[in-house]
This record gives structure tokens, C-alpha cells and sequence, in this order.
């Protein structure tokens, strides 16, 4: 995904299979601080968490049904 296309608010899938919330792009323009919502299971990640990646680790918008990103 395109940083210039992320949204407060978005719901994006990550690279490990995590859900998060977008909430916000950090002035570098390369990191993303994202609230987890769900960590399939990883015990080193808290749901709630937030953290900051880089946005090449967010691989697509999570739409409910399906999702719009790489592929």
C-alpha cells in the first residue's frame, strides 16, 4: 500500500495476518502507528497495542469480506 493513501481510521491487514487501525503516518513518511485489533495469536502483541511500523508492512485495507491492497 501506498503511504499517501492511508486513512485515520483504516482498517489494514498486516504482514504477519495482524488487523490494525490506522492512527497515523508519521512525519517521515515511512511509518505507520497503528492500534492492533487483532494479533492472531501472537503473545509478543497486545489487541489494543499500538506501535508504530513501516508501511510496507500494511498489505492491504481491510473491508469486512475481503480486502483491497497487493494482489
Amino acid at each position: 500500500m501506498e503511504v499517501k493513501s492511508l486513512r485515520v481510521g483504516m482498517q489494514c491487514t498486516l504482514s504477519d495476518g495482524s488487523l490494525a487501525e490506522v492512527r497515523g503516518v508519521q512525519p517521515d513518511n515511512i511509518h505507520v502507528r497503528v492500534r492492533y485489533l487483532d494479533t492472531m495469536d501472537n503473545p509478543e502483541i497486545r489487541i489494543g497495542e499500538e506501535r508504530e511500523v513501516p508501511f510496507e508492512e500494511l498489505i492491504a485495507e481491510y473491508m469486512g469480506t475481503h480486502a483491497e491492497g497487493l494482489t
